[in-house]
């Protein structure tokens, strides 16, 4: 009998370079079987360079990267192929193709005849709060909430075990990205998805996240539970969650 999967996702000394800048260097994380993890850091420490290397979109300069215990660093192909199926995504923008209706966004990666495509977009839809009439209706018709949650719908559809959320609450209204956020959590928990979240809104953090980590000049320099981030005596850490412009983390100059 094997031994139960102790990581859904294991990066181990990951390293990337973009000619001079190194933008990881020995980053390390794991993340459980149903966990919700959120990853923080400013912009442009490489959040979203991460969530592309474990999805075989950039390929590493050095380190593992292991998903339910196999390797999937270097993957081409076929395999590749069946490793990035197994993931769903929510991109920041939403990333909805314009020219098709919202059933048709939602159901794009699902197989089967377009009336069960559509039952199942309808199905998908009314779990993130989205009535039927929703869709047939093209995204430019919608709200830029509404569109998140089509854009969430879609990333449920085909039922992955892992789903990517990229700054799931950008340029959405307080009310609004309340809404997302409980989302998320509720869809996580009920769905027993595992899931890695890229934010740098508290919120969102202190929402949806079992387990908080923190990415800084390229390697995760904090994890620890949720309920351990507002004792956490971590400097970085501490002016990054209280948002505080003196402390270790310097905005860069501006070039003259």
């Amino acid at each position: 009998m094997s031994p139960p999967i102790t990581s859904r996702i294991e990066l181990a000394g990951v390293s990337k370079r973009f000619g001079s800048r190194q933008v990881l260097d020995g980053l390390s994380v794991a993340v459980a079987p149903g966990e919700s993890l959120v990853i923080i850091g400013g912009s442009g420490t490489g959040k979203s360079v991460t969530l592309k290397c474990i999805l075989g979109l950039i390929p590493l300069d050095a380190g593992s990267i292991r998903v339910d215990g196999q390797e999937v660093a270097g993957l081409k192909g076929a395999a590749l192929d069946a490793h990035r199926a197994r993931f769903g995504m929510l991109f920041q923008g939403g990333a909805l193709f314009d020219s098709l209706p919202v059933w048709r966004n939602v159901a794009f990666a699902l197989p089967g005849s377009v009336a069960d495509r559509k039952a199942a977009a309808i199905d998908n839809l009314a779990r993130v709060g989205l009535a039927a009439e929703v869709a047939d209706l093209k995204p430019a018709e919608l709200s830029g909430g509404m569109q998140k949650r089509v854009a969430l719908a879609r990333a449920i559809a085909a039922r992955p075990p892992i789903i990517f959320f990229d700054e799931p609450t950008a340029g959405l209204d307080p009310i609004t990205a309340a809404v997302i956020n409980n989302l998320i959590r509720t869809l996580v928990t009920d769905l027993k998805i595992t899931a890695v979240t890229i934010t740098h809104d508290m919120a969102s953090v202190r929402k949806v996240a079992d387990r908080v980590a923190m990415l800084y000049a390229g390697t995760i320099i904090w994890q620890g539970p949720l309920d351990s981030l507002d004792g956490c005596e971590n400097a970085y850490v501490r002016q990054f969650i209280t948002g505080s412009a003196d402390g270790p983390i310097q905005m860069p100059a501006a070039r003259k």
